[in-house]
């Protein structure tokens, strides 16, 4: 059975969103609309919603997105990726330790600025999400085999208000 997911991946120099030494929660910065981690989008750019990219998600492959979503997880070690999940279809966005995002933002809407991809996965590493996630939605030993899977490196998410 392959699991879907996307990841969104935080690719740039500056630390917004790095956790706060202090507290180990992650330090966004508001902006109009909500929660900023990472670098802010153009907001002159239209977004797509997620049920529109996953009706044909390889005309998308390696195209600089604006994905708005609800997130339905979020990796609760560290903060360092969330999934958007609608249906069978579960994106998983990855922020490449860049920066971090609150463990519980999950059921909130959020933006995600990036490059989708549509790649493959290793059976180690969908076992490794699966070990980090809060609700896991399979057993590690239903997970057989590479996996598909839709990434996003992003260059930052919005959390919206």
């Amino acid at each position: 059975m392959a699991v879907s997911a996307t990841i969104a991946t935080a690719q740039h120099g500056n630390k917004e969103g790095a956790m706060d030494m202090k507290s180990d929660e992650p330090a966004g910065v508001k902006v109009a609309d909500g929660m900023l981690y990472g670098k802010d989008y153009d907001r002159s750019v239209n977004f797509t919603e997620f049920s529109d990219l996953m009706k044909e998600p390889s005309a998308n492959n390696e195209k600089t997105i604006l994905l708005k979503g609800s997130v339905a997880e979020v990796c609760q070690s560290m903060g360092c990726w969330m999934t958007m999940t609608e249906g069978n279809n579960t994106v998983r966005i990855k922020t490449l330790h860049e920066f971090f995002l609150p463990k519980d933002i999950a059921g909130r809407n959020a933006i995600v600025s990036g490059k989708f991809k549509v790649t493959e996965i290793s059976e180690e590493q969908a076992k490794h999400y699966l070990e980090e996630s809060k609700n896991p939605s399979m057993k590690p030993e239903d997970i057989k085999g590479p996996q598909t899977a839709y990434e996003i490196e992003a260059t930052g998410i919005t959390i919206l208000d």
